[in-house]
């Protein structure tokens, strides 16, 4: 790992709180692989492998039902650590992901994390608290759903995939991804993104969203 991708780690909320020991562990344990654009990283059903952060590019979770039909959970950027949540129970993974960008990722295998939890199972607490973070954001988006208008879960969403990018950095996001994710028609999405380009909030290109000024969405996220 260079440097600048152990920065890019040490800047994530979860790992960064951490204590020295842990990270240690985690970094002299872990590897770094590379996924071209599309390109699967475990697929649901798939055993129980280890845990990843994102060091560069973007990841997609996702379900695909009987028909063929992708639903969009999540896009999953820099510094954020998944795939946590079958190291509890030793199930199967839960849901694919797939490279939405070229990505570099950092992989921690599972047979290094049964040693430290076997040896030292006070750790539990601290992949609990990772844990925890993935239910607050999805207690929080369940209620964005049933309560906010429209243009506010869009605003909001875009809020959230910007959150860990630099400034002015496109978001690689398809409308129809868009929609898949707040659970809207590509119509209405197509609408409410004009309106915010209007807005000088956010500029569009080919599968590119990019966020001009976070205050303009905030505004309209939080608008009555």
């Amino acid at each position: 790992m260079t440097p600048q991708q152990q920065n890019v780690i040490e800047q994530g909320h979860w790992f960064k709180n951490r204590s020295a020991y842990l990270k240690s562990f985690l970094l002299t344990q872990g590897k770094t692989l590379s996924l071209k654009a599309q390109q699967s990283l475990f697929l649901r059903g798939d055993k129980h492998d280890g845990i990843y952060a994102v060091l560069s590019g973007v990841v997609r979770i996702s379900g695909v039902s009987n028909e063929g039909k992708e639903a969009i959970l999540s896009f999953i950027d820099s510094s954020l650590w998944f795939g946590e949540v079958t190291l509890f129970d030793g199930g199967l993974r839960t849901h694919d992901v797939y490279a939405q960008t070229d990505v570099v990722l950092f992989y921690v295998p599972q047979r290094a994390l049964e040693q430290l939890l076997n040896e030292q199972p006070q750790y539990w607490q601290e992949f609990g608290l990772l844990l925890a973070q993935k239910l607050r954001l999805m207690f929080t988006s369940m209620e964005d759903h049933a309560l906010l208008s429209a243009e506010q879960k869009v605003c909001n969403r875009l809020l959230m995939l910007s959150e860990h990018t630099e400034h002015l950095t496109p978001l690689v996001l398809s409308q129809q991804q868009l929609a898949d994710m707040t659970y809207l028609t590509r119509q209405t999405i197509n609408q409410i993104l004009q309106q915010l380009v209007s807005l000088q909030a956010i500029s569009l290109g080919y599968q590119r969203i990019t966020v001009l000024d976070k205050q303009k969405l905030q505004a309209r996220a939080t608008q009555a």
